[in-house]
């Protein structure tokens, strides 16, 4: 497509300096018109190939902005999953918090005597042990 338009840009250039030359010059030499078109199309050419150095390197930059892009995007779903995850152990924390309240609350209603006094708690721990002693025969023949 860049072929095309520039094979049309050239060709209007030359058409339109060759009729600018016989208009103002009156009679141009075919020399002096092919000199003339000849410098135009080495402009034209540079120019094309820096239109197309130009175009490779804005494909390059909108390839790496669409990773970037991509990245950002993981990193926000990352986020938000990390963001949930407090969530649900603050909400888990709170409610572990809410049960030892009322775990110490009880303890504390057990160990109250009738006025209002802690009444002694006393802790009993027994212990048994069990001997076992096994005996073995064995006859011969």
């Amino acid at each position: 497509m860049r072929s095309a338009k520039l094979g049309v840009r050239k060709a209007l250039l030359a058409s339109s300096l060759f009729a600018a030359s016989v208009a103002l010059g009156g009679c141009a030499t075919e020399d002096y018109v092919d000199t003339h078109i000849a410098a135009v199309n080495a402009r034209i050419d540079q120019t094309d190939g820096r239109l197309g150095a130009l175009e490779t390197r804005v494909a390059d930059v909108s390839q790496r902005a669409d990773a970037a892009g991509a990245a950002a995007q993981n990193a926000l779903g990352v986020a938000q999953a990390a963001g949930t995850a407090a969530q649900a152990a603050s909400t888990a924390a709170g409610t572990a918090s809410a049960d030892a309240q009322r775990a110490n609350e009880r303890i504390d209603k057990m160990t109250r005597g009738r006025k209002g006094k802690r009444a002694h708690v006393h802790v009993h721990k027994h212990t048994h042990i069990h001997k076992h002693t096994h005996i073995h025969k064995h006859t011969h023949k």
